[in-house]
């Protein structure tokens, strides 16, 4: 999906997969302030986030499908459609805006700022996404500015009364305003300042009254430029005879709003009484102290930066059982359990201190001797004057014994809330209601008056045909035992779990809806199903791991990679199994990553490895926290997959690219560039730049345009913008006085998609000039193979008449002599016959071979289907006696001599049939689609053939193989050679002993219908 306005090429989150973007991105939509929805075509939601249906009112459920005017008016409806069609039109990339009112489910109406941005897929349009804000909070800003204006003259009034001291610049920073105190602080002149630029009146005035003249300035001259708030900045004005020593605290502040928008407000608050008061609180850290000390309740003492104990009271030792010099410098963790520190709990509460101030917490502590008691903990930063961090003071108190009689009033009071929450009835022996509380009340739908005294089966007569229900009461009334059922109930649309308890006198149900219940049961089954079937997939290796990094269960995928059996590493800890293989250094990062994953964090990795068996592989993954509903991680969930393959395509795709350009800057005798959809080069290159007027290095980044004359640009354009649509051309033209031919061809993407083109350009000058003797030589070379090819014929058909004579003569020794030959006469009078019915194959072959170019057929359309078809139909009993099996996938229709085309294939299929080897044939014939031509392929799995005479047995009477072994004539695939070269084609095998061969051929594809 993509968006006129703010889409690109890559992706928001590039690491990632589907899965992981796509949670993602729902966090990110579900965090953002702003209500945030999608639209189809016709303007009903697809998707809405939570602050929607918050601000809102409306349940998700019921504004997916809904039309967008159920929170618009129709006016402000009209005119956002009338905007997106507008868009559209003109193919407008911007982001329209709107200021309207939204409607509530209450019928309240919140004033939103609107941005409505299109979404455009392959040109068409697909929705809208749109972003509201709600501007309450602004309107009454607005609302109440007039009055903070008109308030102005009586606060500067009281900004003059009071001990404060203010400078107010403008947004030229020049000091608009200056209040009274400011000439006492600084013996200054009021009415002098105005107008004088901030930044010269700190430099030249300000900072020699101050006693760190240098650090003031640079610091307050700072905010200016940063546009930045500052607090707290102490400063000491120095003694002179027109002014008192003082200490000042300075803040400043930029204004956003008013008069003064764009410029600063500065405030000097007067805190040499605060500063005295410091050296009086030193004075009192040693009573402090003392009276910490004294506190036997508690344990209170310090932390340095790092955590680690300073200071230690007598309530420490009393509830933690420490001694002074056994603790001090221990880091406080020491305190926390097993399982809080390897969830990083100790860290976790110095950071909360650290950025809050301070932190509260409870949970289990253990004193020295090993015990646990219940700990109420409260963390403090301390920081100096300056704000720096010095430490943390600890207090903790053992509230053990509370905790224990809450857990009693809460086990206690979880019995009363579960007897109260059921729903209840009576009924007495004739299943009359005698008593019906509040709750089942609610779930029968019936008021306690309308049920009391009425029979259960008149009420809900449809009961009567509910065996489990019928049954259920009658047993329990008849038994005296209690019984139990669970069904749906249609009549009250929920599903019902009763539990009945009977006494002579009636029965009482307790029953509730668990409607809700079994259907977070039915997800919590399919859940655990999908986990199943990621934990056993055989393309993911998966651990499940304890928060300390014990290994729980490893999925067999994982051990069969790695060779290990699971009893070896359960209990172990994870860096330390065969998974991470041996001596390959990353057992530390995987604690890391493991520790890391228990602080809750998600740990993607990708490493090199080694197999048991030295095989080097790459795996990539995540550690993956799993979390209670509080939050706190009680597993880990470790998941990747063996990337080598992808990487090596990775690095095979580099090693491509560089070869590419090294081919093109060594392009022979022409040029070569790749253009992109601007029709601008990214790439030139080609030796033929040395002779032309270009430079290649000046031509890369540059509209083609730019480059050549119009003549040359005008010429190459259509060919450009072909194949930017995925067609090949070519072009001759002539440049700086030489021709070229110029071949312009698609570049597309895994999907298929052009995403560039490339241009070839060859100077065919010389070609040309050597054309015309070209031509010249070609009609005399075809003159003479066409006198070859008659004499060929001419040779093979009279060798016909002298081979009859000869095998007529054989034959009549045969039938005459045959007796009166011994052994060896009838062994000479064989190879004689065998020899003239060999060179009888040998000429009738030769003779088919000379006729190939001048008794073929014309070139048509020809289905590839049918030939096949009549090919396997006479080699049925070549096939059926060597019980070979033929796999065909669907072939094309092509330009070819049908007659022809059947003699090739029963060549190939005959030599695969024949060349199996001692397993029956196993053989295939399929096609692929290569540009304007068809790659045919006929597949075996026999003997195969060595590579280096792959060329060689195209070649007239030339044999692998004796005539003992394999019979023919050795002529078949030189056949087959010359009729696809007719058809200008090509012709070749793949194959190594042993292995089987493929052989391959093209042929032109068939025109298709209306071209």
């Amino acid at each position: 999906m993509s968006t006129r306005a703010g889409a690109s090429d890559g992706a928001f989150w590039g690491d990632a997969d589907d899965d992981v973007a796509l949670q993602r991105y729902r966090t990110l939509v579900n965090t953002i302030d702003d209500a945030i929805y999608q639209l189809d075509v016709d303007g009903r939601f697809v998707a809405v986030n939570d602050v929607i249906v918050e601000e809102t009112g409306y349940p998700r459920e019921e504004l997916l499908g809904e039309h967008v005017s159920i929170l618009l008016d129709d006016a402000d409806t009209d005119r956002i459609e009338r905007e997106i069609a507008s868009q559209i039109d003109a193919q407008n990339d911007d982001i329209a805006t709107f200021e309207l009112a939204i409607r509530t489910a209450d019928g309240d109406v919140i004033p939103c700022e609107l941005r409505v941005n299109l979404l455009i897929e392959d040109g068409e349009f697909q929705g809208t996404i749109g972003v509201a804000r709600d501007r309450s909070a602004e309107q009454r800003q607005q609302e109440t500015l007039a009055s903070a204006v008109a308030s102005y003259e009586s606060i500067t009034s009281v900004i003059d009364t009071a001990d404060i001291g203010v400078f107010v610049l403008d947004e030229a920073e020049e000091i608009a305003w200056v209040d009274e105190t400011v000439e006492q602080y600084f013996a200054l002149d009021r009415e002098a300042l105005i107008g004088r630029n901030g930044r010269d009146f700190i430099e030249d005035t300000l900072e020699h009254r101050i006693a760190d003249p240098d650090s003031f300035a640079e610091t307050v001259v700072s905010t200016y430029d940063e546009e930045r708030y500052i607090d707290r900045l102490e400063c000491r004005v120095a003694a002179d005879d027109d002014r008192d020593e003082r200490w000042l605290s300075y803040q400043s502040k930029p204004i956003e709003s008013g008069e003064f928008a764009g410029g600063r407000v500065e405030f000097y608050y007067e805190i040499t009484d605060q500063k005295q008061s410091e050296e009086d609180l030193q004075e009192n850290k040693a009573e402090f102290q003392s009276l910490v000390d004294a506190v036997e309740e508690y344990a209170i003492f310090r932390l340095d930066t790092d955590g680690c104990v300073i200071s230690w009271n007598k309530g420490a030792r009393k509830l933690k059982g420490y001694d002074y010099e056994e603790i001090v410098g221990e880091h406080f963790s020491t305190f926390y359990t097993e399982g809080d520190r390897a969830a990083n709990v100790p860290e976790r509460n110095l950071e909360a201190a650290t950025e809050n101030g301070s932190v509260e917490d409870e949970g289990w502590r253990v004193r020295d001797d090993g015990t646990r008691f219940w700990a109420n903990v409260t963390i403090t930063a301390i920081r100096d004057d300056d704000g720096q961090l010095q430490g943390y003071l600890k207090v903790t108190r053992d509230m053990t014994d509370r905790r224990k009689r809450e857990q009693e009033l809460e086990t206690e009071l979880q019995r009363i809330l579960g007897r109260i929450s059921d729903a209840f009835y009576a009924v007495d022996d004739e299943f009359r209601f005698t008593h019906v509380n509040d709750r089942a009340a609610e779930l029968l739908q019936h008021s306690e008056e309308e049920l009391l005294g009425e029979r259960l089966w008149d009420v809900f007569p449809d009961l009567h045909d509910l065996d489990e229900v019928w049954d259920a009461f009658h047993t329990a009334l008849e038994t005296q035992e209690p019984t139990s059922y669970e069904l749906y109930y249609d009549t009250l649309d929920f599903r019902v779990e009763a539990n009945l308890y009977p006494s002579e006198t009636g029965i009482s149900v307790y029953f509730r809806d668990v409607t809700e219940r079994r259907e977070r049961e039915r997800e919590l089954e399919r859940t655990e199903r999908r986990f199943e079937a990621i934990f056993e997939d055989p393309n993911i290796l998966v651990g499940l791991l304890e928060p300390d990094g014990t290994v729980l269960d490893i999925n067999g995928t994982a051990m069969e990679y790695v060779d290990a059996d699971l009893a070896d590493v359960t209990g172990e800890p994870f860096w330390e199994t065969p998974w991470w293989g041996a001596g390959d250094g990353v057992q530390s990062a995987v604690k890391e990553w493991t520790e890391r994953a228990a602080a809750g964090e998600y740990v993607e990795f990708e490493t090199d490895l080694t197999r048991p068996d030295g095989d080097q592989y790459t795996l990539n993954g995540v550690f993956r926290p799993v979390t209670n509903d509080e939050g706190d991680v009680v597993s880990i969930f470790v998941s990747d997959r063996d990337i080598t393959a992808r990487k090596r395509r990775e690095r095979e795709l580099e090693e491509s690219e560089q070869r590419y350009r090294t081919l093109a800057e060594h392009f022979p005798n022409g040029v070569v560039t790749l253009f992109d959809h601007d029709l601008e080069y990214t790439l030139v290159a080609g030796q033929g730049f040395d002779k032309i007027p270009v430079d290649p290095t000046e031509a890369e980044g540059e509209r083609f345009d730019d480059v050549w004359p119009a003549a040359t640009s005008d010429a190459l354009e259509p060919a450009l913008r072909a194949a930017l649509e995925g067609e090949e051309r070519s072009i001759e033209l002539e440049y700086a006085g030489r021709e070229w031919v110029i071949y312009t061809v698609p570049i597309t993407d895994n999907r298929g998609d052009v995403f560039a083109g490339v241009t070839m350009a060859h100077d065919i000058t010389e070609r040309k000039e050597y054309q015309r003797k070209l031509e010249e030589t070609i009609s005399r070379l075809e003159e003479s193979n066409k006198r070859l090819e008659q004499f060929a014929y001419a040779a093979s058909h009279d060798l016909q008449e002298p081979l009859r004579m000869v095998s007529s003569y054989l034959q009549l020794i045969e039938n005459r002599y045959a007796d009166a030959l011994d052994e060896d006469g009838e062994e000479f009078l064989e190879f004689a016959v065998e020899g003239a019915e060999r060179m009888r194959n040998m000429i009738e072959g030769l003779l088919t071979y000379s006729r190939i170019e001048t008794q073929g057929e014309p070139l048509e359309p020809t289905d590839l289907d049918s030939v096949l078809e009549s090919v396997l139909t006479d080699l049925q009993f070549q096939i059926e006696e060597s019980d070979a099996e033929i796999e065909t996938t669907e072939l094309p229709r092509v330009e070819g001599d049908a007659d022809q085309l059947r003699q090739v294939f029963q060549n190939l299929l005959s030599n695969a049939i024949e060349y199996s080897g001692d397993e029956p044939p196993r053989i295939s014939v399929d096609a692929d689609r290569r540009g304007q031509e068809w790659v045919i392929s006929v597949r075996d799995e026999g003997i195969g053939i060595d590579p280096e005479e792959s060329d060689r047995v195209f070649e007239v009477f030339q044999r692998l193989h004796s005539r003992e072994e394999y019979s023919g004539t050795g002529i078949g695939l030189a056949l087959c050679q010359r009729i696809i070269e007719r058809h200008g084609g090509e012709i070749w095998v793949e194959s190594e002993p042993g292995e089987g061969s493929t052989f391959s051929f093209t042929l032109p594809a068939a025109a298709e219908a209306g071209q």
